[in-house]
């Protein structure tokens, strides 16, 4: 019996380790396909941008930028060379796991509740209140997942 329950330790931590290498977390609610490192994802992995409401969001490829971590609100937009968008649909929809999304768009006018994930931390909740405001754009750092969970052009969810 002691043999069995070391062999389950055994292959528990390696399925957790397997997990946290591929670039998700143990335990996370979301499941993702293994991460395979894009050409401009760092050595950490890659950023992603996750819609987990019922209202369509705006990732942008690039922060460029010369300050900032994950979370860290602009309301300069990031734009450098040719800034690529991606629309995300509701619930679910996200970057591609294998490319490297740095920007969430938070509109002017609505206020927008974000989880930041990071293997290994905890999670961040915060909310961006653009309600009677310009648009803002938010850090995603390497490795990193926003997902929005909800948005408001009336309260703040």
């Amino acid at each position: 019996m002691k043999m069995r329950k070391t062999a389950i330790a055994f292959a528990a931590g390696l399925a957790v380790a397997g997990t946290l290498w591929t670039g998700g977390a143990a335990g996370a609610q979301t499941t993702a396909p293994a991460r395979v490192l894009g050409p401009s994802c760092s050595v950490l992995g890659c950023s992603s941008v996750v819609n987990d409401s019922n209202i369509v969001a705006t990732a942008l490829r690039n922060w460029c930028l010369s300050t900032g971590s994950t979370g860290t609100l602009t309301t300069t937009r990031p734009a450098c060379g040719t800034q690529s968008t991606y629309l995300l649909g509701s619930k679910g929809s996200h970057t591609p796991w294998d490319q490297d999304w740095d920007v969430l768009q938070v509109d002017a006018g609505w206020c927008y509740y974000v989880k930041f994930t990071l293997p290994g931390q905890p999670d961040n909740y915060t909310r961006y209140d653009r309600r009677g405001k310009s648009a803002g754009w938010v850090k995603v750092e390497d490795f990193s997942d926003a997902h929005v969970l909800g948005q408001s052009q009336t309260s703040c969810p």
